[in-house]
């Protein structure tokens, strides 16, 4: 099988124009959405849509669409009593892999898509990792309070990560004397949470060591230590008191830059990958977690405006790995397997293992000669008959669409148009498929990997 993948290496991302210089675009939409619209909002919230999201929410206003998106209804919780066990099990047993297979699980088929997808950006904010962690009770605990405050309070999910004993694992701090503070507790504290770059560090970093005294970690449970607690007098960014490690989430919460800070990171991980508008521009959803403490106010604001839904935007995203399999598996209602998580994690995107504590690799590097050859062949196991990688994908598609299956697979997979590049080979396939009989199945497959690996599969 051929692929035009490839060209995505040397292509640049679409131009996105010049920013506007007010930031009026942050106004709600007032315009139903169109099933390209739609699509447009599901690439980014959950990966991809699904053919009854398409047909549900179209002609429906943003806003009511991110309601429904953020609903814990009777199925999410059904969802949650049939999952929650095996992930159980999995802590229990110490089997990581295990447990990354029902996370992918999660981020794939849960009926509440944006709250598992928003726990990876925190996870990815937070630069939390399960092998530097090197404890997974304590890592599932810690992902379960971020998964429950994903679209919670702004001001109660620094305390749920930076007080949890998992967080001074992460960054290798798990004993911290009055006489020997851990400044890189300080370092990732500045780092995650406020943006700084290590040359802004200054003192910053030993004062907020300072804080985190007298806090160790023994065989998975914090011990608080009052002989090592520090105190003393601290200046944390532009305050002096006696700080102690519990007033530190609150500082956080109430600085400017750590909103403006965290407005960024929503806005990379919603809009685009590759430019960043000013400061000003983004003041609206910095306010909305400054003033109004809400990570779902902020969230919304982004993806109900007229900006996040103006061609600036679409299509300004590449696919990561785990993003580029989720979107297939959730496009075609495919099976989750410990093989295709483990193939992910060789891709160099381990889901539960940011990169460094800066967050996994620009999505850019994700898209090398030789990682595209591992994309190509990802797609090719996914759509193939191999049980290790679910098997069936092609087979249910069949069963699901029959003779509209193209149509289905354009609406799904693009923007409801084939691209140039590929157009010649897919009305060869299509003529296929509506003559074919007894090896439709085999036509759908080279249907499917045809459109997983072009250009504009690789882009959200």
């Amino acid at each position: 099988m051929t692929s035009h993948c490839g060209e995505l290496h040397d292509r640049e991302m679409p131009h996105a124009g010049a920013f506007p210089a007010s930031s009026d675009l942050w106004q709600a939409s007032s315009h139903p959405m169109s099933r390209r619209d739609v699509a447009h909002l599901l690439r980014r919230v959950a990966a991809n849509p699904t053919a009854e999201e398409l047909d549900g929410f179209s002609g429906q206003l943003p806003d009511a669409v991110f309601l429904l998106l953020t609903e814990e209804s009777p199925r999410y919780h059904e969802f949650e009593a049939e999952l929650r066990p095996l992930e159980e099990a999995a802590v229990r047993s110490n089997a990581a892999n295990a447990y990354r297979t029902w996370f992918m699980w999660r981020l794939v088929l849960s009926p509440c898509p944006l709250r598992e997808w928003m726990t990876v950006f925190w996870l990815e904010y937070f630069g939390l990792g399960i092998e530097r962690v090197a404890d997974l009770a304590l890592f599932d605990d810690v992902v379960r309070s971020m998964r429950r405050l994903a679209l919670g309070d702004y001001h109660e999910l620094p305390a749920a990560v930076l007080l949890h004993p998992a967080f001074l694992l992460n960054v290798r701090a798990p004993l911290n004397y009055r006489s020997d503070p851990s400044e890189q507790v300080g370092a990732a504290i500045l780092r995650t949470c406020l943006g700084y770059r290590e040359q802004d560090f200054s003192a910053q970093a030993g004062e907020l060591a300072r804080a985190f005294s007298g806090r160790f970690i023994n065989r998975g449970r914090l011990r608080v230590s009052e002989f090592e607690r520090d105190t003393g007098e601290k200046t944390i960014l532009g305050r002096s008191k006696a700080f102690e490690a519990e007033d530190i989430p609150r500082l956080i919460a109430e600085d400017a830059r750590a909103a403006s800070w965290t407005a960024r990171r929503l806005y990379r991980w919603f809009c685009c990958d590759t430019r960043m508008p000013s400061e000003e521009f983004l003041s609206p959803p910095a306010e909305q977690l400054r003033q109004n403490g809400s990570v779902a106010a902020a969230v919304r604001l982004i993806l109900s405006s007229q900006w996040f839904f103006s061609e600036a935007v679409r299509r300004q995203k590449l696919r990561r790995p785990v993003e580029f399999a989720a979107a297939l598996l959730r496009a075609l209602k495919g099976r989750i397997t410990l093989r295709t998580v483990t193939e992910l994690t060789a891709m160099g995107q381990d889901i539960l293992q940011p990169t460094t504590l800066d967050g996994w690799s620009e999505a850019g590097n994700y898209f090398s000669p030789l990682a595209l050859i591992q994309r190509m062949n990802l797609a090719a196991k996914l759509v193939g008959t191999d049980e290790n990688f679910g098997g069936g994908l092609a087979r249910g598609a069949v069963e699901t669409w029959g003779d509209d299956l193209p149509n289905a697979l354009t609406d799904l997979m693009t923007d409801q148009a084939i691209p140039v590049e590929i157009g010649s080979r897919w009305e060869d396939l299509r003529a296929r498929y509506a003559a074919s009989s007894g090896d439709r199945e085999r036509v759908a497959a080279a249907m499917i990997y045809l459109l997983a690996v072009s250009p504009v599969f690789q882009t959200a």
